[in-house]
């Protein structure tokens, strides 16, 4: 699914500047997308479920139990239910202010969350059709089971071949201030760490297959190991952030986790570092020593005063540079000492509160 590429304020190829702040942050494909396919799916999923019409004369019993529903109310609530969750869910990954990551995992849980609801409810239908007993809770299992199959390798596969690349990025903007004015390109620098796609992959499968077996009997339990999984990724995934108001991390774009002035640095290099060297994955602590490492790789180590050090980990080695390159201006120093930059680190050159 290829996105067109619009610039800062919705100006590209193939844009204009009147509807800029809209073009600029939403991917309009993705979004198409995201609304669509849950319609489409529950549109399918009604036709589909009309065959079953006459062999449910007393209603039919949502999954999760209740009364009998009428059978056009049952419908109403399976395609409710079916459109509401996946677009809840895949809206928000046509945003192009989230990571890619991030949006490759919204658009493809929201095409597994759509599938596999409509194998819930698509199996609970068929279990009670055609028998002379009242309508009862109860699913189909090897409807739900190949329901359950499809949807999970849909979802994953969704996830893997949605591109977001196109769209336009932070290097595009650093790329034109560099042609515009490159005294403007060193103000800011940040970037997401995330871990490789082989590991985010192996964590939703990890939570993903377990969380539909318990979920057969206790469907809160399977729910509870995915969120537990995305959490891990969300523990795993930070956007670090270098300025003239010093450096912070933030766990999963939002938690800050590390903080310290830049007039608190001393030096930093840019390094290949392994994690387990370090205690491994994500935000480690140990003694004068933080880290936060999203995989092994290219990373900065910054020393601090006061003989503290942060281990902050980088995409590639490009970007490794560059903060460390930003990290070591001599300039910065007597900017951060006259300026907010003091605040955090109580006075230039102590500790850092938050290290």
């Amino acid at each position: 699914m290829a996105s067109e590429r619009t610039g800062p304020d919705g100006i590209g190829p193939g844009g204009n500047g009147s509807h800029g702040p809209v073009r600029g942050r939403i991917d309009a494909r993705a979004l198409r997308f995201a609304i669509g396919f849950p319609i489409v799916l529950a549109a399918g999923f009604v036709l589909a479920a009309f065959s079953l019409n006459g062999q449910v004369p007393r209603g039919a019993v949502l999954p999760l139990g209740g009364s009998a529903l009428p059978f056009p109310w049952y419908l109403a609530v399976s395609a409710g239910a079916i459109v509401g969750m996946g677009e809840l869910i895949g809206i928000p990954a046509a945003r192009t202010v989230l990571p890619a990551v991030g949006r490759r995992l919204l658009l493809g849980s929201a095409v597994g969350v759509s599938l596999f609801l409509a194998a819930l409810f698509g199996s609970a239908l068929v279990a009670q059709a055609g028998t002379s007993q009242a309508p009862s809770p109860r699913v189909d299992a090897i409807v739900l089971a190949m329901g359950c199959g499809a949807a999970l390798a849909l979802g994953v596969i969704m996830a893997l071949v949605y591109k977001p690349d196109e769209q336009w990025t932070r290097r595009d903007d650093e790329a034109l201030l560099r042609v515009l004015d490159p005294s403007l390109v060193q103000e800011q620098l940040s970037y997401w760490i995330h871990p490789r796609s082989s590991v985010i992959v192996m964590i939703l499968l990890t939570g993903a297959f377990p969380g539909i077996l318990i979920g057969l009997l206790l469907p809160w339990l399977g729910l509870l190991l995915f969120l537990l999984a995305l959490a891990l990724i969300g523990f795993l995934t930070a956007r670090v952030t270098a300025g003239s108001g010093g450096v912070r991390v933030r766990m999963a774009g939002t938690i800050s986790v590390i903080r310290f002035p830049v007039s608190a640095v001393e030096n930093a290099t840019a390094d290949g570092v392994l994690a387990r060297e370090f205690g491994g994955w994500g935000l480690r602590r140990h003694d004068a020593t933080v880290s936060y490492l999203s995989a092994s790789g290219p990373a900065v180590v910054v020393r601090l005063k006061g003989k503290a050090t942060a281990i902050l980990g980088a995409p590639d080695a490009a970007r490794a540079r560059d903060l460390a390159a930003r990290l070591s201006q001599p300039s910065n120093s007597d900017d951060d000492d006259g300026g907010g930059g003091g605040g955090d680190g109580g006075g230039g050159g102590g500790m850092p509160r938050d290290l």
